[in-house]
């Protein structure tokens, strides 16, 4: 008999800000005992994505720049959310292949999603991938880096 217990899985949303970011943020409200929100990155929208940083609680906030980040760190401390928020490409890397993390949304417009879709390719993923330009701009590096990984690639967007 399976264990009827199970870890829910847990989700890093890549463009969380952004209409396909906020619709998996919404997909993932109605299956809550499946999915856990770990992290956030989001684009220049400071109050957006602390509007979700209250709501979801998630264990890390990534915006790309710095300042950016500061205003968030701010605000989330004033908010008493837990929320660590780092900044950077490489920041969103790290936490897109951290091993916490089962799931990666990649809903970042343009060739900036490459990089942390990569690092969550290579980490072996499950990879929602939104973003086309990653398969444009990355083609066949993007596609060695699933296979290498182990990584699991489900487009979600019809241009694919």
């Amino acid at each position: 008999m399976a264990d009827s217990v199970s870890r829910r899985q847990g989700v890093c949303v890549l463009g969380a800000t952004g209409s396909i970011g906020t619709n998996t943020l919404d997909v993932i409200a109605r299956h809550p005992d499946r999915f856990e929100v770990l992290a956030l990155a989001g684009g220049r929208r400071v109050d957006e994505l602390l509007a979700q940083c209250v709501q979801w609680h998630p264990r890390w906030a990534i915006m790309p720049g710095e300042a950016e980040a500061a205003q968030l760190r701010q605000a989330v401390l004033q908010a008493g959310l837990r929320t660590e928020v780092l900044s950077g490409e490489q920041a969103m890397c790290d936490i897109a292949a951290h091993p916490d993390v089962d799931v990666v949304m990649g809903a970042i417009v343009g060739a900036a999603g490459l990089p942390p879709c990569l690092a969550a390719a290579r980490a072996g993923k499950r990879l929602l991938l939104a973003n086309k330009e990653a398969l444009v701009v990355g083609g066949a590096l993007f596609m060695q880096a699933v296979r290498d990984g182990g990584a699991t690639l489900l487009p979600i967007d019809s241009e694919h």
